[in-house]
């Protein structure tokens, strides 16, 4: 097979290669998204290797890249819209029905119930964020708020915590600075396996040959990351607060703090400090399961380096207290005024400008049932831990979420209390899913709109990478998908201009953009700007209104239309941090007009698919730069955590009827989250879904290696084979993520389910009161031996 596929316009303006050598693109297996090189053969991804030239990852990836073919090719693809007949199978139809049909009931939905009926979950699956800016205008138009992103099930604890301590802005991350630290806390993860950081096994290979620093590991386990540090303090599962409350009394009792940095940076030391002296360290230590001097020694080690940082991940974000556990990292970095400063904890910048927003303190969208807020994350729009949307369908009250917009995300599998969920769903008036793949979900929904995967569309990735440098990587599609998949952009696009919630884009407007120029650009944004204020006296968002007609407007001018949203971030980040933007791009750029300086970055974007510096961060202070504070000082005793600190010393655990601690979702070099659906990706000996326990523990429940254990908690029960683990504590158990995936050959054929759904077991009742993040490392279980003849 040779030459070029014809696409929609949507997705390219021009055909795709059907064969090509050498292609830039990334891996979407995990945030990291390492730069690869990939070989296409009749529209196939047949070969991949790292990519040398991107600037980020420098040629780095580890096993699972060379897998991204599984990915895009498999026998699961959604290829046309589908909608759910009576039977509960599906039926294709077309697009103009799909789009005219949603667009009918969401807008009756709205105008009957409110603009709250309608919920969003998902956007921005893996490495594939273009999708972001037009799903979230889209929700705005709707007038909803309603909007529930995995990264809620993991970190938005920061981003609070951030802006009570030091109100900056919600697209900047609190991240470590490992590489020039002299001393560093490492917990909650195992960054040689889950990819934590910047090219992680080659850093962490460094770090364990450099004597300029000191590397600390808090795990219950023994991992990859424990054997190559200085110290591993074995905790125990889920008592990181108290680690950390023991550390932070130590400073304080000790006197051990910056006196001069506290006196002079912060607000509200007088009221943590009495706080800290009244807690016992010893009681502390206990409860983790190390000594007083343990936390001593690590608490005077941390004050007193040169440059001390603390590097975390999700095994202290799902565990209990974990939105008090992100104020303790915090806390700590400021007493001992570790902050801010090369080496140590800072504020680190993505390709959105860290702009604050005016409204940013009013008071945020909270649940129905709960109370639980919305967190501003990732941009100024409040999301919400999807462990909340069952209770928000099953209540009682009139603006309860009747209908479910699902993009980018697969809750039965990859949130809390999938029986939970299933309930929800079947109380549901509409739920609509925008798939690449045929998902435990998507088999649950009303409609099923097919859209290309990152290798088929234009995409991108805004994780952070990498600290000061502002990377972007634009990346091409390298192989054609389905002939009728569409791009999220434009289905956006349709189901809002068909419930009446986008303005049709004015023929003044539509003249302007004809031109394929510079100008024309300007002109367009300029005209359309002033627009706006009449519009939005016609109830439309101005917001969402804008990008909508530019989308349509100037879509003609790029590449692909989607890629509007990325030239109108280029545009913003040279009118809100021009600065950074000359730092990257040389002096002779100093005072340019901001739309030139713009779109010489959209221009660079464009060049460089293997990736492009567009920044460059004053790295000279990563915190103060950021503040919103007048007084530029920061907040260290916010009144929720001064009263979370007393629930965690008053809580005493007692789950006697479940008494083994379940770590559920643990990364492994064969996971995935839940988007590699074909089995044949894995490789090694398997089986790759097992639980692991202690000797002790299968000594005493008589299960030898192999053997089907029950793992039941109040939610149901799951079974797994046994695998004997002596890297864990007795009483910890723990098994891999990506599993539960029901595989068939084709959608309607008969289903193997790879291992098990952790899901159908966790509840969605377990979780942090203060942002709904829940416990999936901390799920109390019983364990049961199955006898050979109930498990065959």
């Amino acid at each position: 097979m040779n030459g070029t596929q014809e696409v929609h316009p949507s997705v390219s303006k021009t055909p795709i290669s059907l064969n090509g050598t050498d292609l830039p693109t990334v891996c979407v297996l995990c945030s990291h998204n390492c730069g690869v090189r990939v070989t296409v053969e009749d529209g196939k991804i047949v070969k991949v290797r790292g990519d040398e030239s991107n600037p980020i990852t420098q040629g780095y990836i580890c096993n699972k890249a060379v897998t991204i073919d599984r990915y895009a090719h498999h026998k699961q693809r959604v290829e046309y819209p589908m909608r759910r007949k009576a039977d509960g199978s599906f039926e294709r139809i077309s697009w103009d029905t799909a789009v005219q049909e949603i667009g009918e009931k969401l807008a009756g939905l709205r105008e009957e119930h409110g603009p709250r009926s309608i919920g969003l979950v998902g956007i921005g699956g893996q490495g594939n964020h273009l999708d972001a800016p037009y799903a979230s205008s889209f929700l705005r138009a709707t007038g909803s708020r309603r909007w529930y992103n995995a990264f809620a099930q993991e970190k938005t604890q920061h981003m609070l915590v951030d802006q009570w301590m030091f109100d900056v802005p919600p697209t900047t991350f609190y991240h470590p600075d490992v590489d020039r630290a002299t001393y560093l806390i490492v917990m909650g993860t195992n960054p040689r396996i889950s990819n934590r950081g910047h090219n992680a096994t080659e850093t962490f290979k460094e770090l364990s040959k450099r004597e300029s620093c000191t590397v600390v590991v808090l795990d219950p386990r023994e991992t990859e990351t424990t054997r190559g540090a200085e110290q591993h303090l074995r905790v125990r599962p889920g008592s990181d607060a108290y680690f950390l409350l023991g550390m932070a009394a130590t400073l304080v009792q000790r006197e051990l703090y910056d006196v001069s940095f506290v006196s002079e940076r912060t607000v509200g030391f007088n009221d943590i400090r009495d706080e800290l002296a009244r807690i016992d360290v010893s009681a502390m230590a206990e409860r983790c399961g190390v000594t007083k001097d343990d936390i001593a020694q690590v608490a005077t080690d941390f004050a007193k380096s040169e440059r001390s940082s603390i590097m975390f991940d999700l095994g202290v974000e799902q565990t209990p207290f974990s939105t008090l556990v992100s104020y303790l990292i915090h806390l700590n970095s400021v007493l001992t005024g570790h902050i801010g400063k090369p080496g140590t904890n800072g504020m680190i910048e993505t390709f959105l400008p860290p702009t604050l927003s005016a409204g940013r303190h009013a008071e945020p969208e909270r649940a129905l049932a709960s109370g639980i807020q919305a967190v501003r994350a990732l941009g100024n729009a409040g999301m919400f831990s999807p462990t909340l949307v069952p209770e928000e369908v099953m209540i009682d009250h009139p603006e309860r979420i009747r209908a479910l917009i699902v993009e980018g995300s697969n809750p039965i599998l990859s949130f809390s209390d999938a029986p939970a969920w299933r309930t929800a769903i079947d109380r549901l008036d509409i739920l609509v899913v925008i798939e690449p793949a045929f998902t435990e979900t998507c088999r649950l929904a009303d409609y099923v709109l097919p859209t290309p995967v990152g290798y088929e569309k234009w995409e991108t990735a805004l994780f952070p990478k990498r600290h000061p440098e502002i990377d972007v990587q634009v990346r091409p599609p390298v192989v054609p998908g389905p002939q009728e998949a569409l791009p999220e952009a434009e289905i956006y696009a349709r189901i809002g201009e068909a419930m009446g919630i986008i303005a049709p884009l004015p023929d003044d407007l539509a003249e302007i953009a004809k031109p394929q120029t510079a100008e024309a650009r300007a002109a367009f944004l300029a005209t359309a700007m002033a627009k706006l204020g009449d519009v939005q006296k016609k109830g439309f968002n101005g917001e969402s209104q804008l990008l909508f007609w530019a989308y349509r407007a100037m879509g003609h001018h790029f590449p692909a239309p989607s890629l509007t949203a990325i030239f109108a971030s280029s545009i913003a980040n040279a009118m809100e941090r021009p600065e950074s933007v000359v730092r990257a791009f040389g002096a002779e750029w100093a005072g340019s007009d901001p739309f030139a300086l713009g779109e010489e970055i959209f221009r660079r974007i464009l060049e460089h698919p293997e990736g492009v510096t567009v920044a460059i961060a004053d790295e000279s202070n990563s915190l103060e730069q950021y503040m919103g504070f007048e007084d530029k000082k920061i907040r260290v005793a916010p009144e929720a955590m001064v009263a979370e600190m007393k629930r965690a010393l008053e809580t005493r655990v007692d789950h006697a009827e479940y008494p083994f601690v379940l770590a559920s979702g643990l990364r492994t070099r064969w996971t995935a989250n839940t988007i590699q659906r074909d089995p044949s990706w894995r490789k090694g000996q398997g089986p790759h879904c097992q639980l692991h326990l202690h000797p002790d523990d299968a000594e005493n429940l008589c299960v030898e290696a192999g053997d089907s254990l029950r793992i039941e908690t109040n939610r149901g029960a799951i079974v797994l084979p046994a695998a004997i683990d002596t890297k864990l504590q007795p009483g910890h158990v723990w098994m891999p993520n990506g599993f539960g995936v029901e595989y068939a050959e084709t959608i309607d054929g008969e289903r193997v389910t790879q291992g098990a759904n952790a899901n159908e077991i966790t509840d969605a009742a377990d979780r942090d009161p203060i942002t709904g993040c829940p416990h999936h490392r901390y799920v109390p279980v019983r364990l049961t031996r199955v006898a050979a003849t109930e498990a065959a």
